[in-house]
Formats: C-alpha cells, structure tokens, sequence
C-alpha cells in the first residue's frame, strides 16, 4: 500500500525535519559499533541540526515570489531544513536604491496563499530587505527605510512566521534599535527575531580607523543594540553571528568568545567564503571555523543560515548539500558528548537557571520533602562523618569512655543516621525503606567505625548524642527514628537551639564535648547560622569543637542577560498575593477583606533586591578566581558581632556588561576536612548547594582595563539579618560609576530569625 504524501513532503524531506533528540546507540562510539548503528546515528545527528539556505540575488528572479514552494522542495533536496526569503519577495529584496533618485522602493509582491499557513511557519524565516538603513546618513532614505521595515514587520506578522531577520551593516544602530524597541514593547505579536550582526568591526559602514574606538568589538555592537530595546526577553530577540572566511580576534579568545554564551544566541549565518576544498574534493570548514562553531554550539536549538557569496553553487548541484553537511559534521555531537561528561549537570538539569528564594528554616519549617532532597547528597554525609570521626579519634586519645555530641537542627535525623539502608517493619504496610537511612558516614556510624578501629571490645567509647529540632513535625519523624533504630539511645529536645541553655540547665543535660550543624546557606551564613550557633555558646565548654569550625563566603562578577531577564520578568499571581514577602514588611489585610502584601519599593526593584539561589547555566564568570567575602568561625566564644563589611575588587579584561555577582562558600568541617561549592575547589559530585545569585538593578557596562568592586554589609538588628550593597565601576582614568545601595534596611530581602 503506499503511503500517502503530505503538502510538507513536497517541500522539506521528513528525514531532514524530524528534530526529535536521537539516542546514539548505546555502543556508539566504540570500535566494535556496527556499521548499520554508525550510520543509522550519524542520520539521526544530522537531523536534529538545522540548517537553513538565505536566498541570494544569484538565484533571485521574479518568478520565484509566486514559486515559493519549488523553491523549498529543491533546498530540501540539498539537506536544507528552512529558507530565509525576502519577506517583500526577491523584487523587492534586491532592490537598488540610486542615489539622488525618488526611490519608492517596489510592493511587497510575496501572496501568502501559495503555502499553508503551517508551512511558512514551519519552513520560512522572513529576511528584512538588505536595502534598508534606518540609520543612513541621507534623512529621506533612513524615513523611507524606517516606513520600509514597519511595512515587513507587519507583513511578517501577517503571514504567521515564526522568525524573521534583518542584518546589521552599521557600528551604531539607534534609529534602528529604537523602532524595534517600540515594536517589541507594544505590539502583541511575537516572533523570533535574529539580529543579524556585522562579520568584523571593519566590515561597517561607518568604521573609521580614526574615531571608532580602539575596543569596539561585535559584542558591543549587539549589547548597544539589545540595551537600545530595554533588553527584550532573548526568547524572542536573539543574536545571530556572521561568521567570514577572516575570523576577527574576538572570534579566537576564548574569554571574549565566552560573551555569547551568555546571551540570547540564536544561531550563525556562514558565508560561502569560509568553505575549502578537502582531499576529497567535498567542502570543508577550517579548524578555526569548526572550533568557535564548536565552543558556542550550547543547543540543537539553535539555527545555522548559509549565505552565498558567490554564484558557484549553480553550476556545482552537490555543493549547496557538501555546505550543510560541513555544518552538521562540525556540531553535530557537541551537546550528546558533553551530556554524557556530567551526570551530575543531567541529575540537576530541572533547576537550570531556575530562580530559588534561599529557605529561611529558622523562621519557616521545612517540609517533608525539602529534608528528602538534602538527604540524597552522600558526598557531603560521608565528609560530616569524616569530620566526626576525626574528632573522635582526638578526644578519645585519652581513653575517656564517653563523648557528648549535640546535633543542632536535627531535621529528620541523616547525620545520626547509621549507614546503610534499614529494613523498618511497619504494622500492616511490611517492610519498607526509610529514606533517612540511606546517607553513608553519619554521626552513630563513625561511633562504630572508631570502635573497630580503636578500641577493644568492653573498652568502647560511647557517644551520648542530643538532638535538638524546632520543628514539630520532624520531630515525629525523629521519635520514630529513635524508637525503631536508635534503641532510645538519643535525646530528642523541641526547641529552638537557641533555648537550648535555658533548656539544658533545667533538665540537667551534659554540655556537649562536639557540636554538629548542617546550617548553611548557598554563601554560608545566608540561612543564620552564625545566629543560631551563638545562642548555644554559654552552653559549651571552653574546650567544646564545632563541626564546622568555619565557614568562608565568596563572590566572583557574572554576565548573564538571560537571568538579569529572567530575576526582571517576576510577577506575582492574583492568588499569591496575600503571600509574604522575602522583605521586612509582612501582608496586611486590606479594606476589601483580602490579605495582600504591599511592595513599596516596586515590584521591579523587590524582584532586583534579593538574593536567589540559582543552579547557573546560561553565564559566565567574569573573574579568574573567586574572593573571600566573609569569615564566620566557631564556637563564637568571644560573642564577635556577626555583621560583615567587604568591598571586593575585580579586574575587567573584556567588554562587557555586569548583570551581578555569584556567590560560593566553603565549610571547613574538622581539620582537613573541607567541603567547596567554590568553582575551582568544588566537591566533587556534591549538589546540596547551588550558588547564590547577587544581582544589580541595571546591567552595568565595563570596557576592557576597568576594575568592578562590589561593597556590601551585613547587618543585624533584633528581628532579623540583612544585606545591602551596590557595584563600584572605576575606569582606567580615574572615573568612578557607582550603582545605588540595593536592599535598604532589608526592604526586600530579610532573615527573620
């Protein structure tokens, strides 16, 4: 029986526009791989890239406006998923405005019924006529170009495409910028929008090697551009790079390369001119052009053009196919071999670039199954009870039968936890697996382990071990823990640590030899540890250890338009508007009856004046290293304040535009016993932590040669903890930009305690 042909077929082949992620073969890519499995995954790779065909003047007559679809069909031959075509049609694309001349540019002559309209969406990018400058030195032609390009924008919006194009020719487009700045923001149309931006610095019109500055680079192009449309969500405004046969040096370092990947990327329009001629006769890309293809190709998703430059292509009928596939050959297994490199990247993939607001457990109890995602990170129980371990090893050098372990905010117990896996009978339900129990290296599992090891049987050291939790409803959890596993052995108390001497001393209870807590936020202090740990201190012994001993934040300045976005865009639903805010002022009931929280400040600046936790993704580190921001140490026997002042200073060796800071800790447990979320001493395969996200109101520009400094404080009064700070940009010349002070008086960021 045949199978029936759609429309579509008749444009693009199925096989090229199945864009469904392919599954190497699990023996991919190993010697012993079949034949019919290379191949059979080398089709399926090439099909997830999409390459798409600019039509050019070489191929542009009049006919083809109304003859779109054999146009597509011949493309689709060639290996070409889409086309970029003229939105005006090719008589109206390649229109030569003569200079002093009346120049009424043609009609748009491309009629939308001659493909369905899923067919454009799907197989057809609209490209802006290459004539259009709304930026031309000439006032009639720049009105002229600005009246064009509105007439394609709505034309584009009429048809229902899905994306569109225009190039950049100019250094500076505000005209350009400014028309596209109130399109995007009033028009309740949306499509992708591919800026188009120059191949070299030198290639713009108005490059002038006398005044154009000695630093101005392609990125600077697109972040004016960008910054000119107040920062458009990079959904729908995106930047394509030009890529000649001559790379600039932008194109080559790698740190000014690394800009792209953090901003809206859409894809890359190659020039026919980058191509060679193999050993093999076919056409090829230079190790430079597959390299920087290579180092930004983050995603399948993005788009690839190829853009003749030469009428070759009609006379080779396989050379428009040798393109595309140079293409796919370069990109095609970037994404799969990098997957496989980190398991721990695909475990935590979910929270990509997700804005978390830190928890605040001493002010809000944790649920069930915030404990049950702290609970699964091994790597950091198996270092607590290292830690543990260590200390017991020191104090039971004396041969003292007894050792008193307070664990501070017990949770649901892990870090009292025995080792493996335990077979609970519960009445009626049978055995099943308490998920506590799973965690290696805990507090009664380091108690055996140093028996073992150094003691002898009727010799061994016991630990007498205090929990203290304020939540309630953990606290079940820990009763039964204790009931069933502990053999009663621990002391269970509800209370906030910070009343455990008053608590202690009227029970009678031991004073600890070791303190344990597993307190910490994603730059350390952030969930109030320093707070909580000092209202046990008059408890302790002048010779009581805490696990940790210290705690060091740091910060390092990111890039990231998509989060400076991302953080912007916030808004809050009707039905969560009686929620608390993260700042100092609490909900108030209304005239209508309705609890509503009020943000005095604006929304904007509330969602601008917080601190997230955010697993970062698309962004990169504008700092070689990471710098200490604050030091806690403990016990706080000296009842130290836990305020904090720092101002961090970082070199700048790149334009760029700052969007905030990253902020890091690392947790010195016992000794030697260290646990980072630090970039460069990282833990490996620890995830309990993501890194804090500080941001700045406004993306701040700094040139290649400046110094960034961020200043900030943390302060404390009786309710509660807070940060302020702001950026300090300092050009070579001396010229000091400073941003306004962020979070006054905690207005949108407090820690209740």
């Amino acid at each position: 029986m045949s199978s029936h042909r759609t429309y579509a077929d008749d444009l693009f082949p199925q096989e090229v526009m199945d864009s469904g992620t392919a599954t190497p073969p699990q023996d991919y890519p190993s010697s012993t791989s079949s034949q019919s499995s290379h191949q059979h995954y080398l089709e399926s790779a090439n099909s997830r890239i999409h390459v798409g065909w600019v039509t050019s003047p070489y191929e542009a007559k009049e006919e083809l406006d109304t003859a779109i679809s054999g146009h597509c069909s011949r493309l689709g031959e060639a290996k070409y998923t889409f086309v970029a075509f003229p939105v005006g049609g090719v008589v109206r694309g390649f229109w030569k405005p003569v200079e002093g001349a009346k120049n009424e540019p043609p009609a748009i002559q491309l009629p939308d019924v001659q493909l369905a309209n899923n067919l454009w969406e799907t197989y057809v990018t609209g490209r802006t006529s290459p004539w259009i400058d709304c930026d031309s030195e000439d006032p009639k032609f720049a009105e002229i170009s600005e009246e064009s390009l509105i007439t394609e924008l709505n034309y584009i919006a009429y048809m229902g495409l899905n994306s569109m194009t225009i190039q950049l020719n100019r250094i500076s487009s505000p005209r350009t910028a400014a028309l596209f700045n109130k399109w995007v923001w009033t028009r309740n149309t949306r499509f992708t929008m591919w800026i188009q931006l120059p191949s070299s610095i030198e290639q713009c019109v108005d490059f002038d090697p006398q005044s154009t500055p000695k630093n101005m680079d392609i990125w600077t192009i697109w972040a004016n551009f960008r910054q000119g449309c107040y920062n458009f969500s990079g959904v729908y405004l995106q930047a394509m790079l030009r890529i000649a046969g001559d790379l600039p040096d932008e194109f080559v370092d790698t740190k000014r390369v690394d800009r792209w990947k953090a901003e809206p990327l859409g894809g890359f329009v190659v020039e026919t001119d980058v191509y060679a001629t193999d050993r093999n006769g076919m056409a090829s890309l230079s190790s430079a052009h597959i390299s920087f293809l290579r180092q930004l190709w983050s995603s399948d998703d993005l788009r690839i053009l190829v853009d003749p430059k030469t009428d070759t292509f009609l006379y080779n009928v396989t050379l428009k196919a040798e393109y595309a596939l140079a293409l796919r050959q370069a990109v095609r297994d970037v994404n799969y071999k990098s997957s496989e490199s980190s398991t721990t990247s695909l475990a935590v993939s979910e929270y990509k670039d997700v804005l978390q607001a830190p928890l605040q457990p001493l002010s809000e109890n944790l649920d069930s199954s915030v404990y049950n995602v702290f609970e699964q990170d091994k790597i950091k129980y198996d270092a607590y009870g290292d830690a543990v371990m260590g200390v017991l090893k020191e104090l039971g050098a004396d041969g003292r039968r007894e050792i008193v372990i307070y664990l501070l905010g017990g949770g649901r117990g892990p870090i009292s936890s025995p080792n493996n896996p335990t077979k609970v009978n519960v009445p009626r339900n049978g055995p099943v697996t308490i998920g506590v129990y799973i965690h290696g290296t805990t507090i009664l599992r380091a108690e055996k382990d140093y028996n073992t090891k150094f003691r002898q049987k009727g010799d061994h050291l016991k630990v007498k071990l205090y929990i203290v939790e304020k939540n309630a409803n953990a606290i079940i959890t820990l009763r039964y823990m204790n009931h069933r596993t502990w053999r009663r052995r621990v002391t269970i108390i509800e209370s906030d640590m910070r009343r455990l001497p008053e608590i202690a001393r009227k029970m009678n209870y031991h004073q600890p030899d070791l303190i344990v807590s597993e307190l910490l936020g994603s730059i350390g202090d952030n969930e109030l540890s320093p707070e909580c740990l000092d209202g046990v201190t008059d408890f302790l012994k002048p010779e009581t250890i805490s696990i940790p001993q210290k705690y060091i934040s740091y910060v390092a300045p990111i890039m990231s338009n998509h989060i400076h976005q991302t953080i912007r865009a916030q808004s809050i639903p009707y039905l969560a508007r009686g929620l608390p805010s993260h700042g100092r002022l609490q909900p108030e009931l209304n005239g209508e009856g309705a609890w509503v929280q009020l943000y005095p400040q604006g929304d904007i600046i509330n969602n601008m004046d917080q601190i997230y936790v955010v697993f970062l993704s698309k962004y990169i580190s504008l700092s070689r290293q990471t710098k200490e921001m604050f030091t806690f140490q403990h016990p706080n026997f000296q009842h130290s304040t836990n305020e904090r002042s720092a101002f961090i200073e970082f070199p700048i060796d790149r334009n760029t535009d700052i969007m905030g800071f990253a902020g890091y800790f690392d947790l010195h447990l016992y000794k030697n016993v260290i646990l980072s979320t630090v970039p460069e001493t990282h833990t490996p395969g620890m995830m309990s932590w993501f890194p804090a996200l500080i941001p700045l109101r406004e993306q701040l520009r700094a040139d290649d040669g400046d110094t960034v400094a961020l200043k900030i404080n943390r302060k404390v009064d009786q309710g509660g903890v807070w940060y302020e700070w702001s950026a300090q940009l300092k050009k070579p010349n001396g010229e000091i930009i400073t941003t306004p002070i962020q979070n006054p008086n905690g207005e949108s960021y407090y820690m209740r305690m």
